[in-house]
């Protein structure tokens, strides 16, 4: 009787440990910022990222981040640029599973001049700054030094600058990375310079 209860225990604490690293619904602030459709958006997201890089193995989740972070910065130290290694036909499936509208909460199409031997304008997937991520940003800064500086970077910039790559590569640890919005923030940012990569439309 005494082996049952403990086995409930041990399986009730596991379950609370993976809601804690991956609910969104369960944060304040992410209620508080956005919408029930948003969030249900934010959380595919989310695991969309924890699955690329954990393999779905969300025990590990935390570990995983760990892993990833160091990766990027390992590529950094040996090329000076790294490879985000996720798989970009899945995000573009994503893409089409979550709606419009949390789309543009997040993100908005620029254009990208022509350069070089290109001739073409093409699109280039940028933050929104009109829209609630940033304003979840800013909020979570007061509570995150890290952040806050990613934020106003942001703020500055209008868009994911060269500031805030450099800021979450290289010093990821005083993000806090075990948070779950640090997770989220995380997720949006490398799915964006994911697709900064390897979208190649006309404008």
């Amino acid at each position: 009787m005494k082996k049952i209860i403990y086995i409930l225990i041990a399986f009730f604490l596991t379950n609370c440990t993976f809601e804690s690293n991956s609910d969104l619904s369960s944060d304040i602030l992410i209620k508080k910022t956005f919408n029930k459709s948003e969030i249900k958006d934010l959380q595919k997201i989310l695991d969309f990222f924890n699955n690329e890089i954990c393999n779905s193995d969300y025990k590990k989740l935390n570990q995983c981040y760990e892993n990833y972070c160091l990766e990027i910065i390992s590529q950094i130290e040996k090329t000076v640029a790294f490879n985000t290694n996720l798989n970009y036909e899945k995000q573009r499936d994503l893409y089409n599973k979550i709606s419009n509208n949390t789309f543009k909460e997040i993100w908005r199409f620029q254009k990208s001049l022509p350069i070089y031997e290109r001739k073409d304008t093409l699109k280039y997937l940028g933050f929104n700054y009109e829209g609630k991520y940033r304003k979840f940003l800013n909020e979570y800064g007061k509570e995150n030094y890290a952040v806050k500086n990613y934020a106003e970077n942001y703020n500055v910039s209008a868009d994911l600058g060269p500031a805030m790559i450099a800021e979450l590569s290289m010093n990821y640890k005083s993000f806090r990375i075990n948070e779950l919005k640090t997770k989220l923030v995380i997720a949006i940012h490398y799915l964006t310079l994911n697709d900064q990569n390897w979208r190649n439309e006309k404008y």
